[in-house]
């Protein structure tokens, strides 16, 4: 009986070393040469850095890889000197592409009345500073 188990031992062994060295031949660059990975992967501890499996890298680069930069209609941004001290100013204007769900999930799905509000008590002036920040720059 436990030589029954020691070979099923090592057949599991064998198959689980042919299924990691399926797995690393599959299309993806690997991790020690992608940018991305490298990048985030130097901010880490080296130790904690090797620990993760190239899957563990991959999955992490599609999470981050997911938020993209979208490009806006209105795209308004400005460094406003204001004594020893910088401020920045950043208005954006563009297409929802959130589903309603997500929106309602994070509270930010509401009624026209919440967007005449914010319209009004932020977007009017935002765009006079904007406006006097353009002119006057």
């Amino acid at each position: 009986m436990r030589i029954a188990r020691d070979m099923a031992l090592v057949e599991l062994d064998e198959r689980t070393q042919n299924a990691s060295i399926e797995k690393n031949t599959d299309k993806r660059p690997g991790s020690s040469e992608d940018p991305f990975i490298k990048h985030y992967f130097s901010r880490i501890d080296p130790d904690i850095a090797a620990s993760f499996t190239d899957d563990q890298k991959h999955a992490i680069k599609q999470m981050f890889g997911a938020r993209g930069y979208a490009k806006h209609p209105v795209e308004v941004r400005r460094s406003i000197p204001f004594g020893r001290h910088r401020f920045y100013l950043i208005f954006l204007l563009g297409r929802e592409r959130r589903a309603y769900e997500r929106l309602k999930s994070e509270g930010q799905a509401s009624g026209y009345v919440a967007y005449a509000l914010a319209s009004a008590f932020w977007l009017a002036p935002a765009i006079m500073i904007a406006a006097l920040v353009h002119f006057f720059a």
